[in-house]
């Protein structure tokens, strides 16, 4: 088993194209029209997809906070250098939550940031 897709309802669909298309330089991979929303899928690595959804209606938006339980909080994208990401999200204008740092016990840096819908994606450095 292993994931085929995340999937992210969005708020501001022009800003999350640029950002995973653009900034992250994620590879598009074709979209589909459902009738009353829209489907946009990007190449995650290894057979998985990231999904984006955009609604025709808006039902408002959620925003936990990442202390709140039950709930799913952030996907984890791995990558080679955190701090050249961090230096290349900024200039973007992204909002860095935790800048880069190491976690020893788990064997990697990290930094957490905020897409363009307030979703928290981690990403990872192993070593």
């Amino acid at each position: 088993m292993h994931a085929d897709h995340f999937t992210i309802n969005v708020t501001d669909l022009e800003a999350s194209m640029k950002f995973y298309g653009e900034v992250l330089g994620l590879p598009a991979l074709p979209s589909a029209d459902m009738g009353d929303h829209q489907l946009y899928y990007f190449d995650l690595g290894g057979g998985t997809m990231l999904e984006l959804i955009h609604y025709d209606d808006d039902f408002g938006e959620a925003k936990p906070h990442i202390k709140t339980r039950g709930i799913y909080r952030h996907m984890a994208l791995s990558c080679d250098d955190v701090d050249a990401l961090a230096k290349k999200l900024e200039a973007a204008g992204m909002t860095i939550t935790c800048p880069p740092g190491d976690v020893p016990k788990l064997r990697f840096k990290n930094i957490l940031m905020e897409d363009p819908n307030g979703v928290e994606i981690e990403f990872v450095q192993r070593y």
